[in-house]
């Protein structure tokens, strides 16, 4: 059965639900709540994460270029507060905030496409970023998500400065959980890339990552939402650390002096 006719079924699993937490803490802080401001999802995969939008007031738009995710999300996501592209549009200097989680890491050039997420903020909008944390901890749950690659920290501070972006928050997330799941998740994921016995391009992952549910049973059964609201607010204490297996963050664009130089 192909992923287009397969029935999917959307489970909140474990990270997920981490790193929701950190986006919804990030959000509050940047005076998203009740604001009625225009927030632009990229990459948003099932769409789950709207339910969060939707709550704290904000008016949605989102692009995913899984025709997969465009699909799903469109039929069980998709209202008069939540618009969704199909095809790639070009907003410039629009967005109260435009959030990207779980995608830089599947871009080849991500200087270019950071700077082009910077183009869609409105003048003090604020990008929200999530992705892989530590080299380290490359595993075949990368290779089946269609990962380039994990990021250190002075790697991304670098790279958002070279795009003109500023870090003014940034949690590493994904902790203690990622000690008992990160190596669970490889050995499930790469039992099913033995299973398929068929490379795919990094697109082909990619396009199904967001919405790929064939978790093994005992993942899924560790995925109560009755545990991991517990963890992810016991998980607040190591933001500030770097033990996690994940980074968020929230940046603006740098200001310009006279002279065209970054403030």
């Amino acid at each position: 059965m192909s992923q287009e006719d397969r029935e999917i079924k959307f489970i909140s699993m474990p990270r997920y639900q981490m790193r929701r937490h950190a986006l919804k803490k990030l959000l509050k802080k940047a005076g998203a709540v009740g604001s009625g401001k225009k927030i632009y999802e990229i990459g948003y995969g099932a769409g789950e994460i709207f339910r969060l939008y939707k709550e704290m007031g904000l008016r949605v738009h989102g692009y995913d270029f899984s025709e997969y995710a465009y699909k799903y999300a469109s039929q069980n996501y998709q209202d008069d507060q939540i618009v969704l592209f199909q095809e790639k549009p070009k907003p410039q200097n629009q967005y109260d905030f435009v959030v990207a989680c779980e995608v830089l890491e599947h871009i080849e050039d991500d200087l270019k496409m950071l700077k082009e997420w910077k183009s869609y903020l409105k003048n003090k909008g604020t990008l929200i970023i999530s992705v892989p944390a530590h080299r380290k901890r490359w595993g075949a749950a990368d290779v089946y998500a269609g990962h380039y690659r994990r990021y250190e920290r002075k790697e991304l501070e670098k790279k958002l400065a070279k795009a003109g972006l500023k870090i003014e928050e940034i949690y590493t997330y994904d902790f203690p959980e990622c000690l008992l799941l990160d190596r669970m998740r490889d050995n499930d994921y790469g039992r099913k890339m033995e299973r398929e016995k068929t490379g795919k391009s990094k697109e082909e992952y990619t396009k199904r990552s967001g919405i790929e549910r064939e978790f093994s049973p005992l993942i899924q059964a560790l995925a109560n939402p009755a545990i991991w609201t517990v963890v992810a607010k016991v998980s607040e204490l190591f933001y500030h650390t770097d033990w996690g297996s994940g980074y968020i963050l929230a940046a603006s664009a740098k200001r310009q002096e006279k002279g065209g130089e970054d403030a």
